[in-house]
C-alpha cells in the first residue's frame, strides 16, 4: 500500500500523475485492448464532472477528453473527437478506467475476497 504524507498532497503531487494501463474492449465480436495514458483531473474538475453526471448530463467525452495524454501530460483528444472516433465499448471501457470505476470494482473484488477466506 501506498503511503503518502498531507505535505505531498498539499505540493499537489498527486494532480496530474499520468498513469499508464491497457484497456479491453470488444470489436467486431474479439476482444482488443489498446494502451492508455491518462492523467489523475484535480478535485475542481472530477467533483463538477461527477455533479453534472449525477444530474443525469452526459459527461463521458468530456472526462475522457480531459484525461488522455501523452507521455508529457498534453491531451491526446478533443471531446468532439471522442465522440465521433471511439466506438461505444472502447469508449466505455477507458471511462470506467479514468472515472475510476475500476479501482473500486477491483477493491469490491479484494474485500469480497477476503470475507470468503474468513
Amino acid at each position: 500500500m501506498a503511503k503518502y504524507e498531507l505535505s505531498d498532497v498539499k505540493a499537489g503531487s498527486l494532480v496530474g500523475e499520468i498513469h499508464e494501463d491497457t484497456v479491453e474492449f470488444y470489436h467486431k465480436g474479439e476482444l482488443c485492448e489498446v494502451d492508455i495514458k491518462y492523467k489523475t483531473l484535480p478535485f475542481v474538475e472530477s467533483d463538477a464532472l461527477h455533479k453534472r453526471m449525477n444530474d443525469n448530463e452526459d459527461v463521458a467525452a468530456e472526462w475522457i477528453s480531459k484525461a488522455l495524454v501523452d507521455g508529457r501530460g498534453k491531451q491526446q483528444f478533443t471531446e468532439h473527437q471522442v465522440k465521433t472516433v471511439f466506438i461505444q465499448s472502447l469508449a466505455n471501457a477507458i471511462f470506467n478506467k479514468v472515472w475510476g470505476l475500476d479501482s473500486i470494482k477491483k477493491a469490491m473484488k479484494e474485500q469480497a475476497d477476503e470475507k470468503k477466506k474468513e
